[in-house]
């Protein structure tokens, strides 16, 4: 039986949901790709540059966990919209000091610790908002959103930042942002997931929740198989972005803004 893909924007608050999505999930692609350009730029450093890499990719190794275990006992959509509003705010503060090494560093670090937060609210809230027969339509489509937010980015991200310059891009990054949060204030999850979050859950205990999900991958080797192959991807993906302005620059002889 063949699945319309398109059929889950026919309800509004996935159409809300999937869009505040995309807006926030090319603000934090591009700004990644952009602090690498801009630390580069600034330093001429392959050093400096694994340095900002390295502030957006530890935050999800000390707090990934950690936030999935609060995200799973708060509201999901006032998260969403809390994490894009504070993320916004710390780019309007970037803005203001991008000229600064440690500030950038500073600043990307406490925005991936709030991205944290964010990636295990989302993804969650789909079969919230979507009626059952929708819901491989509705997966499909947040897929595209996050992997296509990730291609756009990193292919714009030169572009935007000559076009802009750095300050402007930074605002523009946290508008997108600011309209991510305002979709998803139109989001209206079904009545029962509301009699659902308003059920007592048992009491947090982090150590316990972490050792179970941990007990849980490893004895899934579906699930532990394909975590490896994302985190090799990723890692080979991150080696790549660390020495593309360089190489860009001193061997191709691409003037980078």
């Amino acid at each position: 039986m063949k699945t319309n893909i398109l059929l889950a924007l026919s309800e509004k608050s996935f159409s809300y949901l999937w869009i505040g999505e995309v807006f926030p999930q090319l603000a934090i692609n591009l700004l990644n790709f952009l602090l690498i350009l801009i630390v580069f730029e600034q330093t001429q450093s392959n050093t400096a540059v694994s340095g900002i890499v390295i502030s957006f990719t530890i935050p999800a190794i000390l707090f990934g966990s950690l936030a999935g275990v609060y995200v799973d006992r708060w509201s999901k959509k006032k998260v969403l919209v809390i994490t894009n509003l504070i993320r916004a705010a710390l780019l309007i503060i970037l803005a203001s000091s991008v000229d600064n090494i440690v500030v950038i560093y500073c600043i990307s670090f406490a925005v991936a610790i709030f991205t944290q937060f964010f990636i295990p609210a989302e993804t969650p809230m789909v079969p919230l908002v979507v009626k059952e027969k929708n819901l491989l339509s509705a997966n499909a489509l947040f897929g595209m959103g996050i992997y296509g937010s990730i291609v756009v980015a990193y292919m714009l991200s030169g572009p935007i930042l000559i076009f802009f310059k750095p300050v402007n891009t930074l605002l523009l990054l946290a508008a997108f942002l600011v309209l991510g949060a305002i979709f998803i204030l139109f989001i209206k999850p079904k009545a029962s997931v509301s009699a659902h979050d308003a059920r007592p859950k048992k009491p947090l205990n982090i150590i316990r929740d972490i050792k179970e999900t941990l007990s849980f991958m490893s004895q899934t080797s579906s699930v532990s198989s394909s975590l490896f192959a994302l985190a090799l991807a990723q890692i080979l993906i991150l080696i790549i972005v660390t020495i593309a302005p360089g190489y860009a620059q001193q061997i191709l002889k691409i003037k980078m803004l």
